[in-house]
């Protein structure tokens, strides 16, 4: 099986939901016993980033769809990243926190408006994470408290 594993970034995590989310990937990779991991390795660490150290501890291969332009659209941006990681695995867990964390100075948005428009309402904090789960056809969602 070829897992793609996505997220938010460090920021939006305290020291206990980085643990948690650490711990629930060991979780996740254990019971799918994956041939492949992706990852976006993503420059604002975080998930993308805990996956690829999770692979390299376990000795599991991955394929590395990072970007080379910071932009969403274009060749190398954001959007054609999260396309070759949802295209290429067979499942895709989104790691994702349910609030920011104190001091969180980046932007906020009231929803996961990725989310929300296929009716999940799970509330969480919005990651572009979800925005490539839901571009692969199997796709599941771990909330961190």
């Amino acid at each position: 099986m070829k897992l793609g594993i996505v997220g938010a970034g460090k920021e939006k995590f305290t020291p206990e939901t980085e643990a948690e989310a650490k711990s629930l990937l060991q979780v996740v990779i254990r019971f799918h016993e994956p041939t492949l991991i992706l990852s976006g390795h993503s420059p604002m660490g975080g998930v993308d980033l805990w996956a690829e150290e999770l692979a390299a501890e376990l000795g599991i291969p991955t394929r590395i769809h990072a970007p080379t332009r910071f932009t969403w659209g274009g060749p190398g941006g954001y959007k054609e990243r999260n396309l070759a990681i949802a295209a290429g695995s067979d499942l895709v867990v989104c790691v994702v926190v349910r609030d920011y964390p104190p001091g969180f100075q980046g932007q906020r948005f009231e929803t996961c408006y990725h989310c929300e428009q296929h009716g999940q309402d799970e509330p969480h904090v919005k990651s572009g994470g979800c925005w490539t789960a839901w571009k692969c056809r199997e796709r599941a969602w771990i909330f961190v408290p």
